[in-house]
């Protein structure tokens, strides 16, 4: 089923939540359903948003979704670029912001619960979960924060549940809250494009019990998708540079002072991060990871989005 997610431009989180979420776009978007008997009786099947990361939509993300098809769960599968006239962020990160990125996923939600948009009992509105990889991984995970849910889609208005895939984890709130959304870390061991994530897990940990992190022996970033190992020389990061935190209302702290600093937004912060700067990264799954992603994948989801 083809359908289109109506997205905003926000240039920065500070921007989002003071309302100034900037031009509207439509994204491309497609909707996966089980098949009448998949398990789960009668019931409208739950729901995952499918958010890719820095390098667009491709094959594995639509086999990622066809397995939870396969296990009664829908997958809407979208398109964050295409729309945008985007082709990708490897090699520069500020063709779309972070805020943009983190926007989709919950206007994403906000169309499937909508009631005009789908005919009713196509999915259950009460849960909704989403999947993202890398930068589309702390897009999904800045969804599940209480800041920016409310924001965009009301008190209670939470996702179920959010899996964050080997995800880039440099932008964080301060105050870590995700309750009730079930929130799980997908960590490739020996990644080389991402710093390690286990402070944000263990900082959203003080107020949300249902949050969960695995890490992957062996694994590198993209462990999950269906591809051979490969080395991207053009791909910018920023591998030891500082997490840069934001307080309730989307303002960048400064690293030094924790000051906040109004109207800083992605660009302020590679430059300041320009010391860390580096490019290239290698990327890809060995024998037995892609599957063993798949089992993780699809285990969490149909825990938590089963009643």
């Amino acid at each position: 089923m083809k359908l289109t997610v109506e997205s905003r431009n926000p240039q920065s989180f500070e921007d989002l939540l003071a309302g100034r979420c900037g031009s509207a776009v439509s994204l491309e978007a497609e909707l996966l359903l089980p098949q009448p008997q998949a398990p789960r009786g009668g019931d409208p099947p739950p729901a995952v948003i499918v958010a890719p990361g820095s390098g667009g939509l491709g094959r594995s993300h639509r086999m990622h979704a066809q397995r939870l098809v396969e296990a009664g769960i829908a997958a809407c599968v979208v398109d964050p670029f295409s729309g945008r006239g985007v082709a990708e962020t490897i090699s520069d990160q500020k063709r779309l912001s972070f805020a943009a990125s983190t926007y989709d996923v919950l206007a994403a939600a906000r169309m499937l619960r909508a009631a005009e948009t789908l005919p009713a009992g196509t999915v259950d509105a009460t849960r909704v979960g989403a999947i993202g990889y890398s930068r589309g991984g702390i897009a999904v995970l800045l969804a599940a924060s209480s800041q920016l849910a409310q924001a965009v889609l009301g008190e209670g208005g939470a996702l179920k549940a959010v899996y964050g895939a080997w995800p880039w984890c440099g932008y964080q709130f301060q105050n870590a809250l995700t309750a009730p959304t079930a929130v799980r870390f997908a960590v490739a061991e020996i990644d080389d494009w991402v710093a390690p994530v286990q402070a944000w897990a263990g900082a959203m940990r003080a107020t949300n019990p249902k949050v969960s992190l695995r890490l992957f022996r062996d694994c590198r970033h993209g462990f999950g998708y269906d591809d051979a190992v490969a080395h991207l020389p053009q791909a910018v990061k920023a591998f030891n540079a500082p997490i840069v935190y934001l307080n309730d209302t989307g303002v960048f702290l400064d690293w030094y002072s924790g000051e906040p600093l109004h109207g800083a937004d992605d660009t302020f912060w590679e430059h300041t991060a320009a010391r860390w700067l580096e490019r290239g990264v290698t990327v890809g799954a060995e024998a037995g990871q892609y599957e063993m992603f798949i089992a993780d994948m699809v285990g969490f989801f149909s825990a938590e989005l089963s009643g």
